[in-house]
């Protein structure tokens, strides 16, 4: 088959003050199995030299490089900045400190092939550390149900999957899902008014319109490292930010009354888990809350309470599964 046959994937690729990561992250896209790719390159202004290593990187006819002359101080315009340029009829947007397996396009594509319902296709991550050493993967934390569901179908209608995610980002690594672009376009890309929650949202806005599919096989490597793990004021950011996500998710979407109580009850849960894991972060972040709450619904606050007891009950279940296995 010749590659014409093959339709072209773009890969958006934001870079920033990571240069450490860069060859291994950049390595393993360019040396992907599927043959018909295009490498958008944007790098945020980095300040560590980052910019030495990509240019290695012109070499390769698929890749283009876009250096910004200002940093634009969010991933979120960078990685919308990037995906302006793409023309494939699929999108995945690759963090400067992630990796990939070889074949991680090629079998996420192959699933599009079966399935034309389906808008989105994401697997499984394995967590590393700064060496790259794997210490577990993203299905562990994963939502219960969500976890027993997909045992028995990886095909997600759109409707369940907004249900998972009003109690948590199931999604939770960007660089682990591809993307019919079209739609990617149709609901507006990654929303800048968000710092940490644009990808929660901008899959909670495709729930809308497209179906999911979940691949149980690692294909990606989500990096945590220093510079990644929440601080009590970015945890207040994204507590507050969570919030709002949902909340402008029910205003301007013709939602079912089960569907709203869903999502209220998600955000409760949201809440809980929070203070479960830094009190700090939600004692700064209350009162900003409790304002946006009750300027929309003051019924709110007694979802904050049911999803109390849901975020208990899954926390005794993942105590249970580490107990156990």
């Amino acid at each position: 088959m010749d590659n014409i046959d093959y339709p072209l994937v773009s890969i958006v690729f934001t870079s920033y003050n990571h240069r450490e990561y860069l060859r291994q992250a950049l390595d393993s896209l360019v040396n992907q199995t599927y043959p018909m790719l295009e490498i958008i390159i944007v790098d945020d202004c980095s300040t560590d030299g980052s910019q030495e290593i990509l240019k290695e990187y012109e070499s390769f006819s698929n890749v283009i490089i876009k250096f910004n002359s200002k940093n634009s101080g969010s991933y979120v315009k960078s990685t919308n900045f990037g995906a302006s340029f793409a023309k494939g009829e699929y999108i995945i947007f690759a963090q400067c400190d992630d990796y990939a397996e070889p074949n991680q396009i090629e079998l996420l594509l192959n699933v599009f092939e079966e399935n034309q319902s389906v808008g989105v296709v994401f697997s499984k991550s394995y967590l590393v550390d700064e060496d790259g050493k794997i210490f577990s993967d993203d299905f562990w934390g994963r939502e219960k149900s969500f976890k027993m569901d997909i045992k028995d179908n990886p095909l997600i209608q759109g409707i369940k999957m907004k249900e998972y995610l009003s109690f948590s980002c199931v999604i939770p690594n960007l660089s682990a899902a591809l993307i019919k672009r079209e739609l990617f376009e149709k609901v507006n890309g990654l929303s800048e008014q968000y710092l940490v929650v644009a990808d929660w949202e901008l899959w909670l806005n495709l729930t809308e319109i497209s179906d999911f599919y979940y691949v149980n096989k690692p294909l990606n490597y989500f990096r945590q490292h220093a510079t990644t793990i929440r601080s009590s004021i970015k945890m207040k950011i994204q507590i507050i930010e969570i919030y709002k996500m949902f909340y402008n998710h029910i205003s301007k979407n013709n939602l079912m009354q089960g569907q709203i109580r869903k999502i209220k009850l998600g955000a409760g849960a949201v809440w809980f888990s929070f203070f479960i894991e830094n009190k700090n972060a939600w004692i700064l972040s209350f009162l900003s809350v409790y304002k946006e709450i009750f300027k929309i619904d003051k019924l709110s606050i007694y979802y904050l309470i049911l999803g109390t007891n849901k975020i208990i009950s899954e926390y005794r279940y993942l105590k249970f599964c580490k107990n156990k296995f």
